[in-house]
């Protein structure tokens, strides 16, 4: 196991998969990645659908533009929030699958978020295919999966000092 920071700096969006399943050990290890988030005041309106069937992915990777990488995903992990259980519940979403993709990265595999919300016709489209209830909301989906190729790991060359601020903007 990598230290916290290593996993962020290796942490990339890779969309290249080799086909591979996950196997149950890895999607075990990203669940409890995802359900271990905090949310504000503890009211855990995030919810998880994790999709490893084939036939499933691909009709996902057709539900928005940027889906495709999911044809060849190990898994898609579709993250849900319960808006009628906390208003926080895109920043306690995002935060439960940034936890998932850092897991992700630790174990090697690649991934990469694709966005639902606010991508026109994308959130009814998975609604109708899993079964979602009404009142809950569609945030994004991570696609996960064995990487045909991988990118270089953050550097502290890349860190924009312009962008960093002590005390005052």
């Amino acid at each position: 196991m990598k230290p916290v920071i290593e996993a962020i700096r290796i942490r990339r969006s890779l969309r290249s998969y080799t086909g591979e399943p996950l196997e149950d050990w890895q999607v075990d290890n990203l669940i409890k990645a995802f359900m271990y988030a905090p949310s504000a005041m503890n009211w855990r309106p995030c919810h998880l659908i994790v999709v490893r069937e084939r036939e499933t992915l691909q009709k996902l990777s057709k539900a928005t533009p940027w889906a495709k990488m999911l044809e060849r995903a190990g898994a898609g992990f579709v993250i849900v929030g319960d808006e009628q259980k906390s208003q926080w519940w895109i920043e306690d979403c995002s935060i439960a699958c940034e936890h998932l993709w850092l897991e992700a990265a630790d174990m090697g595999l690649g991934a990469c978020w694709v966005q639902v919300r606010g991508v026109e016709g994308a959130e009814e489209n998975i609604r109708n295919l899993l079964g979602i209830p009404e009142e809950m909301r569609v945030l994004s989906i991570m696609a996960v999966g064995v990487p045909k190729k991988t990118k270089p790991p953050h550097d502290e060359s890349k860190i924009e000092k312009e962008r960093l601020h002590f005390e005052k903007f």
